[in-house]
């Protein structure tokens, strides 16, 4: 090939904030669903806790084959609009109208309620595998810098937490100023606003990256590449220890995040005897994490290596939960306890997210040096598949403790075994996620040295012009 013929591209800073910009109708959907689906379904669409937990997990299992199939679509994607793009562009509108509906409640009998919410959930669930697969991937085209990629992470993650402090501290005030919390027409108004404000925002983000994501006039037609097997395909993921471990560490965390978020309007209800008005420091908290994390966080990774800040960070989460744990089993509930654990959560899980997120596409790049292959969206299904399955069990497995427990959405105040129950799920559930997250970190391959070495064969082939469905950029 001949190396001086191909210009190396790279992604300016503006398009670095520019792309971010997507994390935030990205989360304002996500954590909608995540914070308030059970909620919305068990009080205003008078669905049973079970049932609704069937719902998340009958998805799941669509999941399992869709996500990991657009993940090879995307790879073998080769338009003149680019390779991404064209979903996140064409997938952003259906998206926002599923967003609006999944919070209706239509004019059914009980039965046809329970029809309507499975219909409406799974459908959801593919619109944003067609959205988020690309975009998550997106990076792997702005930068091949592993430090760098980090950091981008951190200006999406930024972005992100805007909208996480809309969900957790103005979502009610904004539902009771539309109307109420219980009343239906108040969550409709709610998605159709930030609904099209998230369609708007997708398109944007993906458009940033134009120059880009770029049709590629050096890559052969389908008919005349070598076909590959699926074993052969789906070697990115299941020869690849680095996912392995990420996913298992990053599955672990957001399951005991999403479990805080699945019951944290429960836990403030009934727990906190109705200060719910607390929730609103916890969006502040993670917002203000987010972008003074834009500052530190390629420092760290630099420093340390995403192995070890990831297990530090773990490390912390576990300690900070306990102040909770055991002021609320003693059952003198403290609020400077308990939100300091919320507050510190905030934290650590936003630190997180960022750096498991550069760590898929690391994973990516982990495999493509061992295998040859580009499977750069089909690594980041897995990560979107670990993410929706986390939301997913977390709801069934709170669901189904809460009914075991005599949760009873028309009581005042729940029985106090319900409210052990909830104290539990919120605290000791979420502290075995973040020792098992610890402990699959803990064999993750690359250290600092690990991600240096790879740092340096991927610039050696950039240089070279060597890539497989995509050319590999340098920052």
């Amino acid at each position: 090939m001949n190396t001086e013929s191909k210009e190396i591209k790279k992604g300016s800073e503006l398009q670095y904030w520019l792309y971010s910009i997507g994390n935030f109708p990205n989360n304002i959907i996500f954590l909608m669903v995540g914070t308030y689906i059970s909620y919305f379904y068990t009080n205003l669409l008078g669905i049973s806790p079970v049932i609704a937990g069937t719902i998340f997990m009958v998805a799941r299992l669509v999941d399992a084959f869709t996500d990991p199939l657009m993940g090879m679509i995307v790879d073998k994607t080769n338009t003149k609009w680019g390779k991404f793009r064209p979903y996140i562009i064409a997938g952003a509108p259906f998206l926002g109208i599923m967003f609006v509906l999944l919070f209706s409640v239509p004019n059914l009998s009980a039965g046809g309620k329970i029809v309507y919410a499975f219909v409406t959930y799974i459908i959801y669930s593919l619109a944003w595998t067609v959205v988020q697969i690309p975009q998550l991937a997106l990076p792997a085209i702005l930068t091949n810098d592993l430090a760098v990629r980090t950091r981008i992470q951190a200006i999406f993650q930024a972005f992100g937490t805007i909208a996480s402090l809309i969900i957790a501290s103005w979502a009610l005030p904004i539902l009771n100023m539309l109307g109420g919390e219980d009343e239906p027409s108040a969550w409709f108004k709610f998605t159709m606003i930030f609904g099209i404000a998230s369609v708007v925002m997708f398109i944007l983000s993906a458009m940033s990256v134009k120059n880009l994501d770029v049709y590629d006039p050096e890559r052969k037609p389908a008919a005349e590449r070598k076909r590959m097997s699926l074993s052969e395909t789906f070697s990115v993921i299941t020869n690849n220890r680095a996912l392995v471990c990420v996913l298992i560490a990053y599955g672990t965390d957001m399951f005991a995040i999403q479990i805080c978020n699945a019951l944290r309007m429960y836990f403030f209800k009934y727990n906190m005897s109705g200060r719910t008005d607390l929730i609103t420091y916890i969006g502040y908290a993670t917002t203000i994490c987010g972008f003074a994390m834009v500052l530190f966080i390629q420092p760290m990774v630099r420093k340390l290596g995403k192995k070890m800040a990831i297990i530090i960070i773990e490390a912390i989460a576990i300690i900070v939960t306990l102040p909770m744990l055991f002021t609320g089993m003693s059952g003198a509930y403290s609020v400077a306890m308990v939100m300091f654990t919320y507050l510190a959560i905030a934290f650590t899980g936003t630190i997180n997210n960022m750096l498991s997120r550069a760590a898929v596409l690391d994973s990516a790049n982990y495999a493509f040096v061992k295998t040859g292959i580009d499977g750069t969206a089909l690594v980041n299904s897995t990560f979107t598949f670990i993410n929706k399955c986390c939301q997913a069990f977390s709801m069934f497995f709170s669901g189904m403790i809460l009914s075991a427990t005599g949760y009873n959405a028309e009581l005042q105040q729940q029985t106090p075994g319900c409210l052990r129950a909830i104290l539990l799920l919120c605290t000791l559930t979420p502290i075995a996620g973040y020792i098992a997250s610890v402990v699959a970190m803990a064999f993750y391959p690359m250290d600092k040295k690990g991600e240096d070495e790879m740092q340096r064969q991927l610039d050696e082939l950039a240089a070279k012009g060597i890539s497989g469905n995509q050319e590999l950029r340098v920052g």
